[in-house]
């Protein structure tokens, strides 16, 4: 960055700064490849989709015991279903 930013040629920067300049070269070449391979690549949307996803709309099961009504999901398992009625009466 320092010789780029300078208004030194690459050889007069080396002199000044008493740099190999075959080892400036490659040090150079170095770091640009280490620039390409690491770090952020733009990147664009090339298309905005949204998915919709009909969902089927299911009763819930209503149960009414001793004035309590409950309201309760279709996919309920039997068992539990039993045992909340043994424990609710």
């Amino acid at each position: 960055e320092q010789s780029e930013s300078s208004s030194l040629s690459t050889l007069a920067f080396c002199k000044l700064n008493e740099l190999n300049p075959s080892t400036f070269y490659a040090k150079r070449q170095q770091l640009k490849k280490a620039d390409v391979s690491q770090g952020f690549v733009r990147a664009e949307v090339v298309e905005k989709t949204t998915k919709y996803q009909a969902q089927i709309a299911t009763a819930n099961m209503t149960l009414l015991i001793n004035d309590v009504e409950l309201s309760i999901p279709q996919g309920t398992p039997a068992a539990y279903l039993a045992e909340l009625i043994g424990a609710l009466s």
